[in-house]
């Protein structure tokens, strides 16, 4: 099948940015902020923090401290 109006299909970095703020909101009940970790709720998460450039970037997805990263994928993943 031929995908016609691909563009439609396509997930904006802003509605992405909706569904992980609704998802942060849904199961943990804090809002995704700067310097903030979702699940424990420190605001203290600074970029030094983290054990390497791929656990920076689970962070501005998931809002996820290096520990609760750790905790919840297991360590060296």
């Amino acid at each position: 099948a031929v995908l016609k109006g691909i563009e439609n299909k396509l997930i904006t970095s802003r509605s992405l940015e909706k569904v992980l703020d609704t998802l942060a909101l849904d199961f943990f009940g804090r809002e995704r902020k700067d310097n903030e970790c979702v699940s424990c709720g420190s605001n203290k998460v600074k970029n030094e923090d983290f054990d390497d450039d791929l656990s920076r970037k689970e962070f501005t997805l998931s809002h996820f401290c290096q520990k609760c990263q750790d905790d919840t994928f297991g360590e060296d993943v």
